[in-house]
């Protein structure tokens, strides 16, 4: 699944789903909009401050959904919280394959288009085989059998769900790389992942999420 989204394989073009109203699929473990979810904190009482982002307290609100098809049965779903954070959850086949947490950290917003097709097709932060930022060292997470210096970014299609009951409301492309590094004090790693996001004709950004891994039985959802 990572290989997927790290761009190994081209993502196949997004299906085409259903008008207003309707969604084409189930979103996983029960997570909708209008529903809520809480995080289990306790990793950050465990070692305080050793995390660049530390995920929201408290149940958070999912206002948007956004569907990801990456082909051959494999989707990405984001759950859009009230506290600029997301959870992120891979499915195969419809089958949960991974859980990650993410805080959005830092957006950049390009002058104009040419600037945002010049960080996407040369800038580091987008292939590099590691980078600095936020203060940490990151390594790309796809190694290359080359050892390439720069790899092209993963490119993929989001439609995004909100309102009662859910309705496609808005679809941007993603031009995306994660990175990851070891947070020895935690015994895990903490993810980054940047993403250059054209919602078209004239509206660029350049988003930086910061997150961890998860499993079910750290999510409260209501």
């Amino acid at each position: 699944m990572l290989d997927r989204l790290l761009g190994r394989r081209p993502a196949a073009p997004a299906a085409a789903l259903p008008g207003p109203g309707e969604l084409a699929h189930a979103p996983p473990l029960g997570l909708r909009v209008g529903g809520r979810l809480q995080f289990d904190r306790t990793m950050y009482g465990v070692a305080p401050g050793v995390m660049t982002e530390e995920l929201p307290g408290g149940y958070q609100g999912v206002p948007c959904y956004g569907h990801i098809d990456l082909g051959d049965g494999y989707a990405l779903h984001r759950f859009y919280l009230d506290d600029d954070a997301f959870l992120q959850v891979s499915t195969v086949s419809g089958d949960v394959d991974g859980i990650q947490g993410f805080i959005f950290h830092e957006t950049v917003h390009p002058p104009d288009k040419a600037a945002f097709q010049r960080f996407v097709t040369g800038d580091a932060h987008l292939g590099a085989a590691g980078i600095d930022y936020a203060g940490h060292r990151w390594t790309r997470a796809t190694q290359t059998t080359a050892g390439d210096e720069r790899i092209p970014p993963m490119v993929y299609d989001e439609v995004l769900y909100r309102h009662q009951p859910p309705r496609r409301d808005d679809d941007l492309t993603h031009y995306a790389m994660l990175y990851s590094r070891e947070v020895p004090e935690l015994s895990r790693q903490e993810l980054l992942l940047v993403s250059a996001e054209d919602s078209g004709p004239a509206d660029f950004s350049i988003t930086y999420s910061v997150g961890v891994e998860l499993t079910i039985a750290d999510l409260d959802i209501t």
